[in-house]
């Protein structure tokens, strides 16, 4: 069988399809170099099989160096992870596993010369494929699993036609062809349907029965669970793992003087300590009790006002015995913010929050026989859009505050096994905190759910209200909103514009030095601190009629996942300030000014992004349009051009190549002219008829069917006459208009 015939070189594609399937595992969360160099580890040594698999017969070694390729092809994923851990970029095992299964795929198919032996490359990357896409949290995933059946099934279709074309040839009979462009098609149409239902239909409550790789957890219940981790109950506490239980197993419980979550005196350890400070708590079963002996850190709390005269400071939090540096610990998407104060007045120096008598209410929700606290005000958007719900963990390490540092538009809070309403409370700028504790214990675990925001709802619920640009003239970003900002634009448009001028034309100080104190030195230098760029987006978007506010919190950077733990910790430099904007509805969302920082990202519905394609596209989908017409239009002209430049051209070529372009011209030509030849008639029969009626064709017609006689049908070593190709110049488009339009022919 030859090296690189069809039923070859499918299965070593879709082994490297099934390869494939694992990167979006691994893209975001490992080093990318270590990554690229595994990849191309495992590209190389494939390569190299292949290259001295063709080699066997002609080298003495050749079925060696095949044998030592292919097996490092099979190592090369385990050698890259045991590398990137010793360079401090650990690569998880099971990853490791699932890549070395592909490369265990591509080495079968590599090696395979028996139909037997190709059908278990199949079978591996089949499973690679299908479990790759069952764990993933991507939805996208499943393009590729459509791919690789769509291609498994082109495959065996085709290796049974053969085979039944070679055993009953008169008998068997191809009615309707199955092509790869008709597979083409199908793919195309199965994603045009499942992208336009995808939105309406409720989400697959997958691996929610025990199946693996979760072990027990839902959406709403145990989130790290339903991701393999812990076994949906209490696990073990650890400051390395977002995701362990804290409240109750955690140091907080018996020798540090910080006060825990839960009521520890029961009949298996006798009275509570007193050197603990007495606060609200909620009691608790012997069952749930394991001891831990550290001391508790302290830090600062966060003040009830934010001046924009100076920079925060490098380290927000004062810790005298920090055994840990994360401030919290979050498990879930990277490049969020995570907010803890909200300040919506602004003097011209200084934020400061409006005064509300009375918090928010707050209601109790039980899912999955679990206590959630709901936002009322976000509950009812909760309601309407229930599948846009995401719910993260974040655990409070060294963090001293009452309030809960939680994404943007987080509707609900939990705690496992806290039940008492009394412990959580809303305050007047949205935020969720405990009122009845001085501070949320180290190591409790706390549940956020948070709505998102889609980009559909930016652009329908974004208002200009005239009131709150008249009251905003005064502030000294009014030159920058005149230079940045037209009536012509969407209210969407123009708050955009002004962020990413913001984060084109200025700069971020980050440690303060050469950065602008006010507001004023910062519009004039244009170098200054991320409280200054979010002060100045506030302001420039109540100029552009939108309530906004100051936002101050930690940033979730990229680079801080750890993927052996699993969550990305948030250390004290991680403080952040930035904006929130509200919408019509009362909805609010972030806006991200300061330049290095990734911005929010706002999903877009189907006919979004169709409509902003098209409307991308208009120009050149007109041009286009007409340029189509145009060359419809003359068709006969250019293809009478692109004609006779190929034939101008052919002079290079040799007299067998020369003979049939020159046919091929002809019956283009003719075709072009509408004479084109009958089915059934031979070239000779249908010149021959052409030129009876003219003599000056009939000596070209005789010598060129008489050359390609004897360039086709004598021996090769035959020369063309010189005049054998005159016919090509006399039979032009003219002369077949001419022949067309001649009754008697």
């Amino acid at each position: 069988m030859h090296a690189w015939s069809r039923r070859r070189v499918e299965p070593i594609l879709l082994a490297l399809l099934a390869i494939g399937t694992v990167m979006p595992l691994r893209l975001y969360v490992e080093w990318p170099v270590g990554l690229s160099a595994e990849i191309l580890s495992i590209i190389s040594f494939a390569l190299m099989a292949e290259f001295f698999r063709t080699r066997r017969q002609q080298w003495r070694h050749g079925r060696l160096f095949e044998t030592v390729s292919i097996s490092c092809l099979v190592i090369a994923s385990p050698i890259s992870a045991i590398l990137c851990r010793f360079y401090s970029s650990p690569i998880t095992y099971e990853i490791s596993a699932l890549t070395t299964i592909g490369a265990i795929s591509l080495a079968i198919a590599l090696c395979a010369d028996q139909k037997r032996t190709r059908s278990y490359s199949l079978v591996s990357g089949g499973f690679l494929v299908l479990f790759t896409a069952a764990i993933s949290e991507y939805s996208n995933v499943i393009l590729l699993p459509m791919i690789w059946m769509l291609g498994c099934l082109w495959h065996l279709i085709a290796n049974r036609w053969e085979s039944l074309d070679l055993a009953m040839p008169v008998q068997v009979e191809r009615n309707r062809k199955l092509t790869p462009v008709s597979l083409f098609w199908l793919f195309a149409l199965i994603s045009v349907v499942i992208y336009s239902v995808r939105d309406h239909l409720p989400r697959s409550n997958r691996f929610t029965r025990g199946f693996m790789p979760t072990s027990g957890g839902s959406q709403w219940s145990d989130p790290a669970a339903r991701d393999g981790v812990g076994t949906g109950d209490a696990a073990v506490a650890a400051r390395d793992r977002a995701e362990s239980f804290g409240a109750v197993d955690s140091d907080m419980l018996l020798e540090s003087t910080e006060s825990s979550l839960f009521d520890m005196a029961n009949e298996m350890i006798g009275d509570p300590i007193t050197t603990k400070v007495w606060e609200s708590r909620q009691a608790i079963g012997n069952e749930n009790f394991i001891p831990m002996h550290e001391d508790a850190s302290r830090s600062e709390k966060g003040g009830g006002s934010f001046s924009v005269d100076r920079m925060p400071p490098a380290e927000h939090f004062h810790l005298s015995d920090e055994v840990d540096k994360s401030v919290v610990q979050w498990d879930g998407p990277t490049g969020i913010r995570l907010a803890m104060h909200r300040y919506d007045q602004f003097d011209g120096h200084r934020w400061t929050k409006t005064q509300v008598p009375q918090l928010a209410n707050i209601q109790d929700v039980q899912i999955d026989n679990e206590h959630w606290w709901f936002d009322s005000t976000i509950r009812s958007w909760f309601r309407k859009v229930p599948e846009s719900v995401d719910v993260g963990l974040v655990k409070i390490i060294n963090l001293d505050s009452q309030r809960f540092p939680l994404p943007m538009m987080t509707a609900a809070v939990h705690i496992k096994q806290i039940d008492r309403k009394d412990f959580f409370g809303i305050a007047p700028d949205g935020c969720f905190f405990m009122p009845r504790r001085k501070r949320i214990p180290p190591l409790t675990v706390v549940h956020a759910a948070s709505l998102s925001i889609s980009e559909d709802d930016l652009r329908e619920r974004l208002k200009s209200n005239q009131a709150l640009i008249s009251n905003s003239q005064s502030y000294p970003t009014l030159a920058l909103k005149d230079q940045w900002c037209a009536s012509d634009r969407s209210p969407l448009q123009n708050l955009r514009r002004v962020v990413a001028n913001l984060r084109a034309e200025f700069k971020l100080s980050r440690d303060g030095s050469g950065a602008a104190k006010t507001l004023e030195e910062f519009l004039d230098t244009k170098r200054g601190g991320d409280h200054l760029f979010a002060t100045s987006a506030a302001l420039l978007a109540r100029q552009l009629g939108f309530q906004s506010r100051l936002v101050t919190g930690f940033y979730v950077r990229p680079e801080s996942y750890d993927v052996t733990a699993g969550h990305s910790s948030v250390m004290r430099r991680d403080f952040h300030v930035w904006t929130e904007v509200r919408l019509e509805d009362g909805r609010w969302f972030e806006i991200e000014p300061t330049p290095t920082y990734v911005q929010p990202y706002f999903g877009r519905s189907l006919w979004l992004r169709f409509t902003d394609a098209l409307q991308l596209c208009a120009p050149f989908l007109a041009w286009g349009c007409v340029a189509i017409v145009a060359l419809y239009i003359t068709r006969v002209q250019w293809i009478n051009w692109l004609l006779n430049a190929l034939w101008a051209t052919s002079v290079w070529r040799n007299d067998r190549a020369r003979l049939k372009l020159a046919m091929q011209v002809i019956e283009c030509r003719a075709s072009l002219a509408g004479c084109k030849r009958l089915a059934g008639d031979s070239q000779r029969v249908w010149l021959e008829r052409l030129s009876r009626a003219r003599p000056n064709l009939q000596e070209a017609t005789g010598a060129f069917l008489d050359a390609a006689d004897l360039v086709f049908f004598s021996d090769r070593g035959a020369v063309l006459p010189a005049k054998a190709t005159d016919l090509v110049d006399l039979l032009s488009l003219r002369t077949f208009t001419d022949i067309t339009k001649d009754p008697s022919t």
